[in-house]
This record gives C-alpha cells, structure tokens and sequence, in this order.
C-alpha cells in the first residue's frame, strides 16, 4: 500500500505509525455535526515530503483526488484506482484492488500490537544511542545528539503532549460553494494548521468515525495524537472544507486538503464489502521486534 491515500483523514498523525501510514494518511481530519445520515465525501489532498520510513516510496510532493463514504464505524475510501475499508466494527482493514478483482484483509488488532512493539522498540534504541554516547568524543557526540535532535517528535514512543488552542481569525471565505471561517489551531503556543470551517455543513458522520479511531490509536504512541486532538478543539465549530497543515508533521510531512463536494444519503452495506467475485490473497506479514533494540527487522 502506498502512503497519503485518504485526504482529511490522513496528513496529520500519519506518520508515527510506520505499517499503518496508509491508514492514517487516509483518515485523520474530516468532520460532520447535525444530522445522523451516512455521507460521501470527495476531496482532494497535496502532500509536501514522505513520512519516516517511507524513503523513495513516495514523491516529495504528490496531489491526489478521493471519495470517501463514512457510515457508523466504516469508512471507505478510494483513490487511483485503489480502495480501503476500514472497519472498527469487524476490527479490520481491508484493501480491494478492483484491477485484479482480489483483497486483502488485517487485523486492527494486530496492527495495533505491532504499533506498540515497534514503539518500545525505538525507545530501547534511543536509551541505547544515548549509553553510547558516553564513550564518544565530544565531536563524535555532538553529531549523534544532531540526529537525534533531527528524530521527529514521538518516534521514539515519549509522551509529549502538546497543549492545544483554537484562534478565530474572524476571516471569512466561500470554498467550493460553502461559506466558511478561518480557524488557526496552535500546539504549544506554535501555529501548526489552519482550517476553514463551514457550520452549515453536518459534523456527526465524521465524529462517530472520529471517536473510534481515537480509541484504536490510544497507546500506539504520540505521534499523530496532537492532530486527533485538535478536532476535539474545532469540532463545534463547524466541518472542515479546507485545512492547511503549517508545521510539518512527523518532522517531515505538510498538506493542505479541500473537500470538493458533501453528500448526506443512505448507504449500502455492501460498500463496505469487498465483491464476493474477488480472491482473497494474504496480506504482508508484520515485523517481529525482539525485546531489545537492534537491526530494524523487514516485513515477511
């Protein structure tokens, strides 16, 4: 799976979480707040940089277009030709890819054990270049201390969590036909995204979705925790038709995304389904950390 597939649900957090970056660049900033019909979103996302561990993978810029359908605990989104379901319901992650008619399917439970290990397993290797740096000369030491200062925030599973405020800019603009007001949101007194938000538009199908991944990502480690927060702190204020992330997340990673166009209607179940005509393959097994740090093991 490529990374940043899924707009407002993506770009923030999506970085800390190294086999879940499809994930969270799918899903990590919409929103919707009267009304308790399904929705369909489409979007479009521009993503500046590569999240950790993503190397050449991805381009250093790359824009994209996306229609995502949210009902309850579902949400699917597609994108190039690709399609994910996320399922808190079923606990699962599906990914259907509709040019070979086949599917794969993985457990949120197991990503999120994975998650865990891998962020006790860089806290191991930071307490271990730390030790190391004891023995080094002072040169030696100050170029390790630089690369460790370069980490992003969270990587190595510390909790920081950032104090999070909300400014009204009193600015006011029509974005793809919904009257919207600027909102700039600060963590730890910085500027880190600002949002567009229009109170015409229902916030409660994105909220349902917000509240369970919220829950799933809880003990995954830090990074990505500030920006679910921040919709905790907009939420009343209106959907989001347009956010522009400001400070890089994961050190590394800006956006800004727009929603094109909002429809409440009902949805079919089967959406959520991959067709009964497509094969199920295996999806790529997940890395083994052992209990101390070492050479980063490589997925089956």
């Amino acid at each position: 799976m490529k990374p940043g597939r899924t707009p407002f649900l993506s770009g923030a957090g999506v970085s800390a979480f190294p086999w879940i970056v499809p994930v969270l660049v799918i899903l990590i900033a919409l929103h919707p707040s009267v009304g308790s019909a399904d929705m369909v979103l489409s979007e479009r996302t521009h993503i500046v940089g590569a999240p950790p561990m993503q190397g050449q993978m991805a381009a250093a810029q790359q824009s994209r277009e996306s229609t995502t359908y949210l009902q309850g605990k579902r949400i699917r989104t597609e994108s190039e030709g690709r399609i994910w379901v996320l399922d808190f319901q079923k606990g699962m992650l599906v990914t259907i890819n509709p040019t070979d008619k086949t599917y794969t399917e993985m457990s949120l439970k197991d990503l999120k054990e994975a998650q865990k290990q891998a962020m006790a397993w860089m806290s191991g290797l930071r307490a271990q270049m730390v030790e190391k740096m004891k023995t080094m000369s002072p040169e030696a030491k100050a170029a390790m201390q630089k690369k460790l200062d370069s980490m992003p925030e969270g990587m190595f599973g510390e909790e920081k969590p950032a104090k999070i405020t909300v400014k009204a800019t009193g600015k006011k603009e029509t974005i793809n036909g919904f009257a919207c007001k600027e909102y700039e949101v600060y963590e730890d007194g910085d500027l880190t995204t600002q949002y567009w938000l229009a109170p015409s538009v229902s916030t409660k199908a994105f909220d349902a979705y917000q509240k369970e991944l919220s829950q799933w990502l809880e003990g995954m480690g830090p990074l990505g925790a500030n920006r679910l927060r921040e919709w905790e702190h907009i939420r009343d204020h209106g959907f989001p038709i347009k956010v522009t992330r400001v400070k890089p997340s994961a050190g590394k990673v800006s956006f800004d995304r727009e929603i094109l166009g909002v429809k409440e209607k009902s949805l079919d179940e089967a959406i959520f389904q991959p067709p009964k005509d497509y094969k199920r393959t295996e999806a790529p097994a997940l890395p083994k950390f052992g209990a101390k740090p070492g050479k980063m093991p490589p997925p089956k």
